[in-house]
């Protein structure tokens, strides 16, 4: 039980630092990036249930396989985020 109260943790307390990074830097997001923002943070909520509840039922090599394989779209899906949605930019520097 312990471990789902940190995952959600975690994911508001990831949810709050993009929040502040977007004021911070001033970008202006539109309702559609913050949309994949959200449906990304839950996929990667998703991916770490998913663990938990292949180690929970003693299976860690479903786990494992289950986790490697979900977790690379999670990956993959925040560096997109990073790169196209959350970056800085430039002003001609």
């Amino acid at each position: 039980m312990i471990a789902h109260l940190l995952i959600g943790a975690l994911a508001m307390a990831g949810l709050l630092l993009l929040v502040d990074y977007t004021r911070k830097n001033d970008l202006h997001l539109k309702w559609w990036q913050w949309t994949l923002t959200i449906l990304g943070l839950m996929y990667a909520i998703f991916v770490l249930e998913l663990i938990i509840g292949f180690l929970s039922e003693g299976a860690p090599q479903a786990a494992l396989v289950m986790g490697m394989v979900t977790g690379i779209v999670a990956v993959v899906w925040g560096v997109l985020l990073g790169r196209f949605v959350f970056q800085t930019p430039d002003h001609g520097n």
